[in-house]
């Protein structure tokens, strides 16, 4: 059987990037999604979130965008001068303490909103790109008992003293804002394997929230028009695939 896991990056980011995922999902084009705490659109996502119970909601955990959750005192690793976070490229060591003492205030004010998480990725990759962060996110995943999106640098698995989390066989960590985003995906789809996957992408609206904070804006609208189209759906049920979200990985 295939299953498949379409997750929305960086919900709560604006509400026009809210409103983008959201009509993904209406559309049959995503399942799952993952939300960012600190952001704008927080609230106005939590309330999005409530009026769909079957999109998958995880927590899209944050070190590079915003002020943090925590005091910023109490995670100086992790910030400038200003109390911000330092930026994807920032020159600082991230401390795996400080790690830890952010993403459990992420993690509580997401479930204080009444969501319960359905899994756990990280903002810019960072369980992906640093050791500590992969460390720090594995340990909290096998604490709550969620799966966690799977880094595509497997000796983090390997090197780290964390418990494994569940995750998906494999996670495709592309981008389909180009002019053949759209066959892009249908290719993935069409040769997609037997056991669980992950499609990661990043639709939405652009307002001047998300003009604020990010750099990523028309391609957003891009892979909005990708994840909206109507033969997305047609294909992932004329090929038989299941589509799921994390919260149901572990029956799968």
């Amino acid at each position: 059987m295939k299953h498949l896991i379409i997750n929305a990056d960086d919900f709560g980011l604006s509400p026009g990037v809210n409103r983008g995922i959201v009509e993904a999902y209406q559309a049959g084009g995503i399942s799952s999604t993952t939300l960012m705490v600190n952001m704008p659109g927080f609230t106005d996502a939590v309330r999005l979130a409530g009026l769909h119970p079957g999109l998958g909601v995880g927590l899209h955990f944050n070190l590079t965008y915003g002020r943090p959750v925590s005091d910023p005192r109490r995670i100086p690793s992790l910030v400038q001068a200003d109390g911000r976070f330092h930026s994807i490229g920032g020159n600082c060591n991230r401390e795996l303490r400080d790690i830890e003492i952010e993403l459990s205030a992420q993690w509580d004010r997401l479930t204080a909103s009444g969501l319960r998480p359905t899994h756990l990725d990280g903002h810019h990759h960072l369980q992906q790109d640093f050791r500590n962060a992969y460390e720090a996110m594995a340990r909290l995943a096998a604490k709550e008992n969620v799966p966690m999106r799977r880094p595509q640098i497997s000796h983090w698995e390997n090197e780290n003293t964390a418990p494994l989390p569940l995750t998906v066989n494999q996670v495709l960590l592309d981008t389909y804002d180009a002019d053949n985003g759209l066959q892009k995906l249908l290719s993935y789809l069409h040769n997609l394997p037997v056991g669980s996957t992950e499609i990661m992408c990043h639709p939405g609206y652009v307002d001047e929230t998300l003009r604020g904070i990010s750099n990523l804006t028309k391609e957003r609208v891009s892979e909005l028009a990708v994840f909206r189209n109507p033969v997305v759906r047609e294909t992932i049920r004329a090929l038989g695939i299941r589509l799921i979200h994390y919260g149901v990985l572990r029956s799968v």
